[in-house]
């Protein structure tokens, strides 16, 4: 039997028109219930485009203003070691071409306000966040040396709880690649603190219920293998991870309370490492070696290594010449940036 040409024809428009309520009808359904199983999003004002939130992190370091016996105002800013080493910091974070973030991760300098505002304002030209603190009470706290009188006040960086993660990189540290990754490092992942009861002194504050604090051995001399010994206790507090937590700083607080808890030799460094002793209910994690290396050598850095810890600034013999000089080379393409940037605003 013949099928008349026209009945074919309206059959497909009709299975047509059926597919397309069926569709428009499965779009509206999915657009009520998408809040249900998307994750948080928020709008961009240039194009009003979805994009996954994501954790809030960033980099920070330290400026106190007592680093000099001679006084802060009687050295010049150029001459004036950490401040200088932090300006350098902030160009490798924040505008290097070669070690800068790619994620737009701010620099976060908590400043004791003693530290003049002149140079306050620079880091802020410069792009760094300055954050200013009230010092910590530090009686009975005999530093080594009098320019780590100050150091405690870096704890207040727990204080921050408005970020989920932060990177501390001390004043005087090479950045030669990018430090992003650390953020997904996984001993950055929230741990559960331990319940030992032995491990917990009556006389000091409550622990949080979860931390993070991640950091890396102290290798203790230039002499040290490349990969280091993963097994070390000590850690360098010059280059650690951590989440803020209101708990954990007063918990840090009340062991100030107590004389002998801990050697103040290097104040906040032998706190943190009590506090986060590989034997305690909160000990410390290893990150991956190559994120830092104190007492940095060249060899460190052909091994891959991205950050290194030393004094670059000063006029110790004992720094490896190869990153001195990788160090000096950093410094002046940061005033030739800032210079070149600048000029073109005027």
């Amino acid at each position: 039997m013949n099928t008349n040409p026209r009945t074919i024809a309206l059959c497909i428009a009709l299975f047509l028109a059926s597919a397309f309520v069926t569709y428009t009808l499965r779009i509206g359904q999915h657009s009520a219930t998408s809040g249900r199983w998307l994750p948080a999003v928020s709008h961009t004002r240039a194009h009003n485009q979805h994009i996954v939130s994501t954790p809030k992190v960033a980099y920070a370091t330290f400026l106190a203003a007592n680093t000099h016996p001679e006084g802060e105002e009687d050295v010049p800013d150029d001459q004036d070691g950490y401040f200088l080493s932090t300006r350098v910091l902030a160009y490798q974070l924040l505008h290097s071409r070669t070690a800068g973030t790619n994620l737009s991760i701010p620099f976060l300098v908590l400043c004791t306000r003693d530290v003049s505002k002149r140079k306050r304002d620079r880091l802020k030209k410069d792009g760094a966040t300055v954050v200013l603190v009230e010092k910590l009470n530090t009686d009975g706290v005999v530093a080594a040396a009098d320019r780590q009188r100050d150091v405690l006040t870096k704890l207040r960086l727990f204080q921050l709880v408005q970020y989920t993660k932060i990177l501390f990189v001390d004043a005087d540290t090479l950045v030669t690649k990018p430090l992003d990754s650390v953020f997904h490092d996984e001993r950055t992942l929230t741990q559960a603190t331990g319940m030992n009861p032995e491990k917990i002194q009556q006389d000091e504050g409550v622990l949080p219920r979860t931390y993070m604090f991640a950091t890396h051995g102290d290798v203790q001399g230039y002499d040290h293998p490349y990969p280091p010994d993963p097994n070390l206790d000590y850690s360098n507090c010059g280059f650690f991870a951590f989440t803020p937590s209101k708990v954990l700083f007063d918990y840090y607080l009340s062991l100030l309370k107590l004389p002998g808890r801990f050697d103040t030799g290097f104040p906040e460094q032998n706190l943190l490492n009590y506090a986060h002793r590989r034997d305690g209910n909160m000990p410390w994690k290893p990150l991956w070696y190559g994120w830092n290396v104190n007492w940095p050598m060249e060899r460190d850095w052909r091994g891959g290594a991205h950050s290194f810890h030393a004094k670059y600034w000063d006029g110790d013999p004992s720094h490896d010449p190869v990153l001195k000089a990788i160090w000096k080379e950093q410094r002046a393409e940061m005033e030739g940036y800032y210079r070149g940037r600048e000029d073109g605003l005027r």
